[in-house]
């Protein structure tokens, strides 16, 4: 076989090669975006409903929940107030108009939490996965925290439940990637990864909104 031929085949390699890095440079950062939507997607609806149940204690307790176990606990075995409307509301009447007539009453019952706040949920795999952050096989919990703040001399409570992007982003060939996203979002004053609340000020908006 010709040097030149030889080098000919060499110099093929070398372009199939360098094209594939040029391509996983490109794709590489895609595929890890396209990952961690997905994921943050998940992240997010369990996030979701850890608020709700946030929300509903607080509620029932006048401050949030400080642990994952306590609002396990309260889903379990708390009860919430439910407002139920005895009677018919007319098409002409508001039903603020109709409970002043008389027209209709209200009545207050006390429903298991679970079933008040989460009805159409299987509660036997929706309950126990709740406290733990999604893609992490169970071994990552969302971290809690909860407390009050003082406005014009009123404690007003204050939650925060957050769920490190480090935490459902593992895969090793994503790793710098992950390391590279989270520097950029602390250095601009970003949570890194999803959460919601805060523990400065009285809201309970999710990072995702």
């Amino acid at each position: 076989m010709k040097l030149r031929t030889i080098f000919q085949i060499l110099l093929g390699i070398g372009t199939i090669i360098l094209s594939y890095f040029i391509f996983e440079s490109i794709m590489k950062p895609q595929r890890f975006e396209n990952l961690r939507s997905a994921r943050e997607a998940v992240v997010v609806e369990r996030l979701r409903d850890i608020r709700t149940t946030q929300l509903a204690f607080r509620n029932v307790h006048g401050h949030f929940a400080e642990t994952m176990d306590t609002l396990i606990h309260f889903l379990e075995e708390g009860k919430m107030p439910i407002v139920r409307r005895i009677g018919y509301v007319p098409d002409t009447l508001t039903e603020a108009e109709a409970l002043r007539m008389g027209i209709i009453t209200r009545d207050t019952i006390f429903e298991y939490a679970y079933e008040a706040l989460f009805p159409d949920r299987n509660r036997a795999t929706h309950l126990p996965s709740l406290r733990y952050i999604p893609f992490t096989n169970r071994t990552r919990e969302f971290t809690v925290e909860a407390g009050f703040i003082t406005r014009h001399e009123i404690q007003i409570p204050v939650v925060e439940v957050t769920a490190p992007l480090l935490y459902y982003m593992t895969e090793p060939e994503f790793q710098q990637l992950a390391i590279n996203a989270v520097k950029r979002a602390q250095d601009i004053g970003r949570f890194p990864g999803r959460r919601f609340g805060s523990m400065t000020d009285p809201i309970t908006e999710g990072n995702w909104e």
